[in-house]
């Protein structure tokens, strides 16, 4: 009797197996500034970054120091 049941499930399309959900992204089209305030906009974000960055490495490294005065090596 289950294998009735199989076969009409996989007849509606209930079990779905090998069908995509979503479609595939192919391409991504890229963000070139253009005007003077859009590339300081972008330069003034990747500074932002950058500052962000060098921030959690200093912290990083300030834990590091303390954890070895502490002697937890």
């Amino acid at each position: 009797m289950a294998g009735i049941f199989g076969v009409a499930l996989r007849g509606l399309g209930m079990l779905g197996r090998g069908k995509k959900v979503s479609k595939t992204i192919t391409s991504v089209k890229p963000n070139v500034p253009k005007t003077k305030l859009e590339k300081a906009k972008s330069k003034l974000a990747i500074a932002k970054q950058k500052t962000k960055a060098s921030g959690a490495k200093l912290k990083q490294t300030i834990f590091e120091i303390g954890q070895k005065s502490k002697g937890k090596d």
